[in-house]
């Protein structure tokens, strides 16, 4: 289900939409105008690892250690209900209590009901700390490579410089380039392993 279609479900008031709520995988809580919550859902309850008691009419800013009392948040959830804005893929990355450091988006809408006079919010959570580890994985391997090619270039270029055109055809500086003598595989005295090279290279 998707979150156009769960705000759909909750402003239709049906009576059954609470039973479809609690059976969603995404962790959600809805809020009165003074940020106190008045509904969780089961997966809210696994994902912070938290008992249902201790969050019904609690006030979102004091949940847990007080890790969603940010003051941009507040400014911005302010709005959701007074001026029906969204609030989308809020992040937060915080050691919670029980679970450790997760980094988390929030995503806040005003609930309509029929009545129009609805002054409760729907707030979804998502968990997307491994999606994080694996981007900063990639960055790493990236900056990396560009490290190796770096140091390769540099080597190319010391080699090209030692390499005489003099005398040569573009055939014979190509082979020359390419299979220096070993004296000159090793330029301003820096080893192809110093420089971040496999020694195949060498």
């Amino acid at each position: 289900m998707t979150l156009e279609e769960l705000y759909r479900l909750l402003r239709s008031s049906h009576v059954q939409s609470q039973g479809i709520v609690d059976t969603l995988q995404e962790p959600l809580i809805v809020l009165d105008r003074s940020f106190c919550v008045v509904n969780a859902n089961p997966a809210f309850l696994r994902t912070f690892e938290a008992k249902r008691d201790d969050v019904l009419g609690q006030n979102l800013f004091q949940l847990g250690n007080g890790q969603w009392d940010i003051r941009e948040l507040r400014e911005l959830l302010a709005d959701v209900v007074p001026k029906a804005r969204a609030v989308v893929d809020y992040q937060v990355t915080h050691d919670f209590p029980e679970i450790g450091r997760r980094t988390m988006l929030l995503t806040a809408r005003r609930l309509q009901h029929p009545d129009e006079n609805s002054t409760e919010m729907l707030l979804v959570f998502e968990d997307v700390t491994n999606q994080h580890h694996e981007d900063a994985a990639k960055d790493l391997l990236l900056a990396e490579t560009r490290h190796r090619m770096k140091n390769l270039m540099a080597v190319l270029r010391a080699v090209a410089s030692q390499t005489g055109t003099e005398g040569r055809t573009a055939e014979e500086y190509r082979e020359a380039l390419f299979e220096p003598p070993r004296d000159c595989r090793r330029p301003f005295g820096l080893s192809y392993a110093a420089m971040g090279l496999s020694s195949s290279m060498a």
